[in-house]
């Protein structure tokens, strides 16, 4: 069986409430947060000097701000180009609501269709966006006779009805294409441009199938038969290479594409009824879905050999809906996402067209252009761990697939899953939760053992099933456990059962029909390794979303994301600004002290390491100076010499013995700073912190709003004074003292007139290096960077008049 992951285009939800703790909680909307809402009179000012709708030519003054592409992938660009190509496209509408081009006749309507899907996908809500009511009006009202026009609406209204589930004309709509698509199917194998048509072509059949597909995913179900001819077409017309050619004869690409999008939706739809067991060990193995799978595995060969034209929005466009269903980053050795989307960017014109070639015009292909940055650039979140050798990894192949489709509603916004081996480098587990099954004993290699704690170091969580509970497999991961954590420097971390009040049931305000049982491993301030008691992945592969297992997925999503956002792919900590220029000083020399030998957790001290790699770059871009290597230091005097910065940090209890309080207040009085932080925002720590530093250096203040470090005033300095924010437990904390829960609020323990410990009860090193961390009391990422920016640079001794 091939490495295979089924998952589907699919589309948003509209805003819903979910509560936690009492507390209402959003769903964080993307595509809201970073969309732009373009209203009618922006639209027209976007026009020619005539004030007309229609015009597909921008002016001058009118046209977007768009920025010749450097081929330096970011988040930002991929969603400034998204939003300039939704620009044009709006630009582009009649007064009736179209946005039409002269193409084929069996093509017409399509160029109003596709835009309005992509429209949809960009984030435009059919409740309050003007261009896209009148779109909609339109298509409502054109009942244009011809397969894809048919197909592509029917895509339209499912997505309409995900963001306005209420208007009933886009369901009565729905079903009117889905039996106008049925009535043109007849008793062909596949669809033709025309009702009328008597043969078939891929081309037009694959859009057919999305078509359907539509219908079925707002519950406008075909019959069986639909899915299990469907599977028998494709199978039967795939060349002997693997590929697939437009009707019979060599394969290509773009049709390669077609028979893999439309097969996937096949094996999601029928061939996936099933989960493996004990007993019934190989579902997937034999009858029509393993030909179904085998099919897929040809096809995804060839695909992987052959390529196809990234200049060509029709390839783009299935490319990106096979990718995101095979849950692979890379096929046939390449980035399919990277390499597309460097030529989408730099193809997209001043007034933020994306002409391309092949099928359609400039309108068409901006639209596909759109779809695939939107889905092909969602942000990973989950990924499933490849291992060994064989299928034990895989047993349930659609599991983490359906999970993820599931996601797209519940997190008002495309998500994507990865399948990662373990040969991967680390930087290449993207997902904030990495999923391990199996049947069988695990045996990891030192080199893997030491890469999955690199992993979860970087603010991932490691959630692992024994497939139909396996005794085996759960030893192995109890194993696993201990040792990425051994006894002996991390006696406090191992599988514990996991209380009915834990976060990870109430992050989400769930109706548990049995709520499933978990062990957990925590670091002292997150679950870093749940273990699941339960067969959970069997309603995941057979899609039983109502079931409790879904339920838990999307907790363990937003636990491990703090409620936060998943950045999209290639999204980057640096600022949206230029670069500072680079400057000729010395680098900041940083350290880590280590404390606590002898305490109940010997590591505890290496909390927050992975602050440092990351703000490295963070600081060069906002400063220009450079961050030297971070070194891990015992607190004694010769230790310390040549330290700029000693940062100390922890989540459990803290004590200095009387040879470090003495090197740490000679440290201090030779000009050194201290940055002390309680990581998470840990009570504990930070009082014991507190209290060790009070009786070195006497009581701290606050720091000030106008000092030197917090109005930034030195070489690449941040002014800290305005746009400081925390978390909300930190903010809910802060009112429950009567403080005004924004701002900067570090204190300064004071020697020889100089704030020589910065001392912070809310976490910095944690939510600067990106780790999410559910209920921690600490800043919000952004101004975490420019907090530990601004101390690395005040202990530099820049400060300038």
């Amino acid at each position: 069986m091939m490495r295979i992951m089924i998952g589907v285009f699919v589309g948003l939800a509209a805003w819903g409430h979910l509560y936690a703790g009492g507390e209402e909680q959003r769903v964080p909307n993307m595509q809201q947060v970073r969309g732009r809402a373009l209203n009618m009179q922006q639209v027209r000012v976007m026009q020619n000097g005539k004030g007309q709708l229609g015009n597909a030519v921008f002016q001058n003054q009118a046209r977007p701000q768009v920025k010749a592409f450097d081929g330096n992938l970011t988040a930002a660009q991929i969603r400034e180009t998204i939003d300039n190509a939704v620009l044009y496209l709006k630009a582009c509408q009649a007064p009736d609501g179209s946005i039409e081009e002269q193409i084929v006749h069996y093509s017409h309507g399509a160029g109003t269709a596709m835009a309005t899907l992509a429209m949809l996908a960009a984030g435009a809500d059919p409740a309050s966006d003007e261009s896209l009511q009148r779109a909609l009006k339109w298509l409502e009202k054109n009942d244009a006779k011809n397969t894809y026009y048919r197909a592509v609406r029917a895509n339209v209204w499912e997505y309409g009805l995900r963001k306005a589930p209420y208007d009933d004309y886009m369901r009565v709509a729905l079903r009117r294409d889905s039996d106008w698509l049925m009535e043109g199917l007849r008793d062909k194998e596949g669809w033709r441009y025309l009702m009328t048509s008597t043969d078939w072509d891929n081309s037009v059949t694959q859009y057919g199938v999305l078509g359907i597909w539509a219908a079925a995913r707002a519950g406008i179900e075909p019959k069986d038969t639909f899915w299990v001819r469907m599977s028998k077409h494709f199978r039967s017309c795939q060349n002997k290479d693997g590929g697939w050619g437009y009707q019979t004869g060599s394969s290509s690409a773009n049709m390669a594409t077609a028979g893999l999008a439309t097969m996937f939706l096949v094996f999601d739809k029928f061939h996936g009824r099933d989960y493996y067991q004990c007993e019934k060990p190989s579902p997937f193995s034999t009858g029509p879905a393993a030909d179904c799978l085998k099919s897929i595995e040809r096809g995804m060969e060839w695909l992987g050999k052959n390529g196809g034209n990234n200049n060509d929005g029709y390839y783009l466009y299935g490319m990106e809906r096979t990718g995101v269903a095979s849950g692979r980053k890379y096929i046939g050795g390449h980035d399919w996402f990277a390499e597309g989307a460097k030529v989408v960017l730099g193809r997209q014109q001043s007034n933020g067209s994306i002409p391309m070639a092949g099928y359609g015009k400039t309108r068409i292909n901006t639209a596909f252009g759109i779809l695939f940055l939107v889905y092909g650039g969602a942000p990973v979140s989950f990924n499933k761990l490849e291992y060994g050798e064989g299928q034990d990894w895989n047993l349930n192949p659609r599991d983490i697939a359906n999970v993820t489709k599931h996601m797209w509603s519940a997190y008002e916004r495309p998500l994507n899953w990865h399948s990662v081996s373990i040969t991967a480098p680390v930087e290449e587990f993207e997902a904030p939760i990495l999923f391990i099954s199996g049947s069988k004993a695990v045996e990891f290699s030192d080199k893997d053992v030491a890469k999955l704690r690199a992993y979860v170091d970087r603010g991932g969580m490691i959630f692992a099933e024994p497939s139909d509970t396996s005794a085996a497999f759960r030893k192995s991961m109890e194993g696993l456990v201990g040792r990425m954590y051994p006894v002996g420097d991390y006696p406090l971390q191992k599988p514990v059962p996991l209380p009915a009040d834990h976060a990870i049931y109430s992050v989400l305000k769930q109706d548990w029909q049995e709520r499933p049982m978990l062990h957990g491993v925590s670091d002292g301030s997150r679950m870093v390794f749940v273990l699941s008691d339960g067969y959970l992945s069997a309603d995941w592969q057979m899609n039983k979303t109502d079931s409790d297992a879904f339920k838990l997925a999307m907790n363990l999503l937003f636990y491990a994301t703090d409620l936060g956002e998943l950045p999209g792919k290639f999204a980057s900590i640096l600022p949206q600004t230029a670069p500072a220029a680079t400057r000729d000083v010395a680098a900041a020399k940083v350290a880590v002290a280590r404390h606590g030998a002898d305490s109940e957790s010997p590591m505890d001290w290496a909390a927050g390491r992975e602050c440092w790699p990351r703000m490295a770059p963070y600081f060069k871009h906002v400063t220009g100076g450079t961050v030297d290597a971070v070194v891990d230091v015992e607190i004694t005097t010769s230790a310390l010499t040549g330290i700029q910065l000693l940062c100390i940090t922890g989540r459990r209890s803290f004590e200095l013995s009387k040879e470090e309080r003495t090197a740490l207040k000679r440290y201090v009085s030779e000009g050194g700073t201290i940055l002390v932080n309680a990581y998470a925002g840990s009570p504990r720590f930070g009082e014991q912190a507190r209290k060790a530093m009070t009786e070195c250096f006497g009581k701290p203040v606050a720091l000030g709003a106008a000092h030197d470090l917090t109005i930034g005033r030195f070489a690449g300095g941040l002014d800290l004074s305005r746009h400081i924010r925390l978390s909300l437990p930190a903010r809910r904390l802060l009112r429950e003292r009567g403080e005004q829960a924004k701002g900067q609020k570090l204190e300064a323990f004071i020697v020889n007139k100089r704030p020589a410990v910065i001392f912070s009860e809310f976490d910095l090193l944690g939510s600067a290096a990106g780790i999410a961390n559910y209920g921690a009391l600490g800043y919000k990422p952004d101004s975490a960077r420019k907090i530990v920016s601004n101390v690395i640079g005040w202990a530099c001794g820049e400060v300038v008049d």
